[in-house]
């Protein structure tokens, strides 16, 4: 069946999932999706929840409000446990000083229905310095004991308002290096997610993700890499990287990556040579989010990493998306619908292929251990019934 985009209606094909389920044509407890090399495929599915007003290139230092999130993270909350699937909200410091946006988080956390983990804005974090924007709005290009002071006082933020110290973490624009690696691990925190394999943001003086390795990695903290990348380390210890799923629609992805890199970098470019190559899918990048990706290649993508045996699949989005009005991927009512929608098939297809939703914290303890998550720990995702 192909992939239907809708408006404004919940998905056909996921309420088809759920009417078959009903009657016993689906088997929603079907057996984990399993890679090459014999381990459970898991799913993690991300927030970044934050302050809205950030999409149009200011960094506000306060004043930052967190309506986006009192709005929009119950509706998401809701379709997450009709399909069994616990998120992973990565705050930052506008959301943990916010009482009823923690208040909010913390409840869901109590439950077992969430993890909550940081996410570090550089910007409205103390303490502050004399910011060079768009510069500085990555973490990375802070000296060494700014970063490591403004890690320090989010961890306590979340830790007093949520009542657990977080273990997963995403640096705000992805700006994270091996300096910030070693912040994070030195302050017990257990993965970070910041790399989206096949990016760079460099231009305003961001990370250079174009080479990352797609599957997991222990980082490595004292490389010699003069550039801070973060590259993996030998060891099985310190801080686990679990990037972003990010892609091509088709495999194998290097020679389409390199294709598509050489042609941003010529003089071809100006002949639209890329757009070209994305809608043949003969190099068509993928970043799995319902933000900016089809449901078509959002299965591709699904598709090719368990193809490509990898462990994992991170899906990430922000909080401003789940509400209407506060985000360009949600600017309205009806891109608030086609968003849900969206996000809706991806949870069904990716529940159908057999992947398996857990939080970062299970899923450190399952990649740690070189085990699985027992399904009645992990949570494991169900089809939802017919309502």
């Amino acid at each position: 069946m192909q992939p239907i985009e809708t408006i404004g209606r919940a998905d056909p094909r996921a309420r088809c999932v759920r009417f078959f389920a009903t009657i016993g044509f689906v088997d929603t407890n079907k057996s984990p999706a399993v890679s090459e090399r014999g381990q459970v495929v898991y799913l993690i599915v991300t927030v970044d929840t934050e302050e809205e007003g950030l999409w149009g290139g200011s960094y506000p230092v306060d004043g930052g409000t967190v309506r986006n999130v009192l709005e929009g993270v119950p509706r998401f909350q809701e379709l997450c446990d009709r399909y069994g699937i616990r998120p992973v909200y990565l705050i930052d410091t506008p959301v943990a000083t916010d009482r009823e946006a923690a208040s909010l988080l913390r409840s869901l956390q109590d439950e077992g229905r969430c993890e909550v983990g940081a996410h570090l804005h550089p910007w409205c974090t103390e303490p502050h310095i004399d910011y060079r924007f768009p510069r500085d709005s990555y973490m990375m290009n802070l000296p060494v004991e700014v970063q490591r002071a403004k890690l320090r006082t989010l961890t306590q933020q979340i830790e007093e308002s949520v009542g657990h110290r977080p273990v997963s973490f995403r640096a705000g624009r992805y700006g994270l290096d091996r300096h910030g690696a070693a912040i994070l691990h030195e302050l017990g925190y257990a993965i970070d997610s910041s790399v989206v394999p096949y990016t760079r943001h460099t231009a305003e003086g961001g990370p250079d993700f174009s080479s990352a390795p797609l599957a997991p990695f222990h980082v490595d903290t004292d490389s010699a890499d003069p550039t801070g990348a973060l590259v993996p380390t030998d060891g099985d210890d310190g801080l686990l990287e679990v990037p972003v799923a990010a892609g091509y629609t088709r495999t194998p992805f290097e020679w389409r990556h390199r294709l598509r890199d050489r042609l941003e970098r010529s003089f071809l470019r100006k002949l639209k040579a890329v757009g070209v190559i994305d809608r043949l899918g003969i190099a068509r990048r993928v970043k799995f989010s319902p933000e900016q990706a089809s449901c078509s290649d959002m299965r591709a993508l699904v598709d090719c990493y368990l193809k490509l045996g990898l462990p994992c699949m991170v899906m990430m989005m922000h909080s401003s998306s789940l509400a209407a009005g506060y985000s360009p991927y949600a600017s309205d009512r009806a891109a608030l619908e086609r968003f849900y929608a969206r996000l809706e098939d991806a949870f069904a297809y990716a529940l159908e292929r057999g992947l398996q939703p857990v939080t970062f914290r299970e899923f450190h303890a399952a990649f740690v251990s070189q085990g699985t998550v027992p399904k009645e720990q992990a949570g494991a995702g169900s089809l939802p019934s017919a309502r």
